[in-house]
């Protein structure tokens, strides 16, 4: 896997410039019509990559989506946290996403092409096998896509030569399309056990078995999203794909495990904060008093009440860096730059207690990004069963033996959490099972926030108008040109969609509402207070 990792920065005469700091956003599409024939587990290993680090590295995750979910606050630059952002981020990454896709669909090609298929597959593997490890891959990347802008093209997206104007398709046919494909590549993948005999998949080392329930929970969590605008197809869906077999454990967990020898070949978080020589970001301290078990008496009226007051979650130390958990704090959320740097001055004494540690696993240059988990799967599987127990029980304790908790403090927290589950009304159990997903998904970010947005938890998210700082001089939450009553729920298109594909831009805006941060998507039917 090192020697086919390190092809990629050798290989951009047929995919895309390899530049050595994601910002400088230059990205070159794949030629679809050049003569060049391509080996397909270059391809596959390259999209792989390219996903790893773009949807989780200080852009797209730290500036966009941590930030939107509010694992993560800025204690420089702090626009963002108030829901200024930057256009030319947004519009590149919704370019470039498109761009990397564009790698599958020639590894789709060089696998259906009569002229190619033959050499493909006597290279990495069954044709078939191929074509729906990169239908599954780009199932996953359009489902985060179409959650962070709603209708997006899809179906005339991936051929420049007859669609140059693609049209948005609504997200409810995006969705029921994503899982018909999802289908479609496990009935590929069929029997076989094996593919990827060259290399190439540093996902699951070609082991088709787990591809097939990587789909499987794909479907599932399609399912789940759609289950308060939809409940009958999203039942039927989510039954269905746990049928035919989802995560068992962790050891079938979707992860790009970067090697961490040097660019391009290091982790995105690690890429910022040593080669970037940036360290912006904290945990909030919204999140960091959930995982201490405390509540917010300023935050609004009544106040905020945490479900599992009292328990302190031994994953902080392992999410912040190696500190003491009780005197970790974290970073108010949504402060302007002046008042950042006011709080900042003020707790200069204590700043090793709420930066982002060097230590934090997290910023290790081989941590992996994950693209979809066991515990999820587990907090899936506990909600289409009424907020099941044991499935809720399960998801914790994959969660913390995941995130490398020390296996004697497990059994304690999790039987903590358990007694809370126990002595709460049925009607208090979505916020239980919510909370724990939302602690859960660190580093997920785009997931965790689609997640708030469809359920409204946890309720330890300060909204406009509230009081993210208390005392004697409370400061509130006032995001900038914002007209919504809860957190951001979509990010805007790109400008250069306007000018580019305007009549179909448009005609996306008159189905799903204005082109804003407040506007909400297809499956977020939710009502704000």
């Amino acid at each position: 896997m090192k020697t086919l990792l390190k092809y990629i920065g050798i290989i951009a005469f047929t995919m895309f410039a390899l530049v050595g700091c994601e910002k400088d956003f230059d990205e070159i599409n794949t030629n679809p019509n050049s003569p060049d024939v391509t080996q397909s587990q270059f391809l596959l290993t390259y999209a792989q990559r390219q996903f790893a680090f773009a949807l989780y590295d200080t852009w797209f995750s730290g500036r966009m989506t941590a930030l939107a979910c509010q694992h993560w606050s800025q204690r420089n630059y702090t626009d963002e946290d108030r829901y200024t952002f930057r256009t030319n981020v947004t519009n590149n990454y919704f370019r470039n996403l498109y761009f990397y896709l564009m790698n599958l669909q020639e590894l789709i090609r060089l696998n259906t092409d009569e002229a190619t298929k033959q050499d493909a597959e006597d290279i990495s593997g069954p044709n078939d096998a191929q074509i729906a490890t990169a239908m599954i891959l780009r199932a996953f990347v359009i489902q985060v896509m179409t959650d962070t802008w709603g209708d997006i093209p899809y179906s005339q997206a991936f051929d420049p030569n007859q669609y140059a104007t693609p049209e948005y398709d609504p997200q409810q046919a995006i969705y029921s399309r994503l899982l018909d494909e999802l289908q479609e590549a496990v009935a590929l993948i069929g029997t076989t056990t094996r593919a990827w005999n060259s290399g190439g998949d540093v996902i699951y080392g070609g082991d088709m078995t787990k591809w097939v329930k990587f789909a499987n929970s794909l479907r599932l969590r399609l399912a789940v999203r759609m289950n308060r605008v939809n409940p009958t197809g999203a039942a039927d869906a989510a039954n269905a794909a746990i049928a035919a077999g989802v995560f068992e454990s962790n050891d079938d967990n979707a992860v790009f495990n970067f090697i961490g020898d040097g660019a391009p070949n290091h982790a995105p978080i690690y890429d910022a904060f040593f080669p970037g020589a940036r360290n912006d970001f904290s945990p909030t301290k919204q999140y960091v008093n959930l995982m201490k078990g405390m509540d917010d008496p300023d935050i609004r009226d009544g106040g905020y009440t945490n479900p599992f007051n009292g328990i302190v979650d031994p994953r902080l130390a392992i999410y912040r860096g190696p500190a003491n958990d009780e005197n970790t704090i974290g970073i108010p959320y949504g402060m302007n730059d002046a008042q950042m740097k006011s709080y900042v001055n003020a707790n200069l004494d204590v700043i090793i207690n709420y930066w982002l540690s060097p230590l934090a696993v997290i910023v290790e240059p081989s941590y992996g990004s994950t693209f979809l988990d066991y515990p999820t799967v587990c907090f899936m599987m506990s909600e289409v069963n009424n907020w099941n127990r044991a499935s809720f029980e399960d998801g914790v304790r994959a969660s913390c033996e995941m995130w490398g908790v020390p296996a004697a403090d497990i059994t304690p927290y999790v039987s903590s959490v358990m007694a809370v589950y126990d002595a709460a009304p049925e009607s208090a159990r979505e916020e239980l099972v919510m909370t724990q997903k939302y602690i859960h998904l660190y580093t997920q970010s785009n997931e965790a926030w689609a997640e708030y947005r469809r359920t409204g938890f946890p309720k330890s998210l300060v909204k406009p108008g509230e009081v993210t700082l208390g005392g004697d001089n409370p400061i509130t939450f006032s995001p900038d040109n914002y007209n919504g009553h809860d957190i951001v729920t979509r990010f805007t298109y790109p400008n250069s969609e306007y000018t580019l594909n305007g009549a179909n831009i448009q005609a996306a805006i008159d189905r799903q509402g204005d082109d804003s941060y407040d506007t909400q998507i297809w499956w977020d039917v939710r009502v704000r207070d």
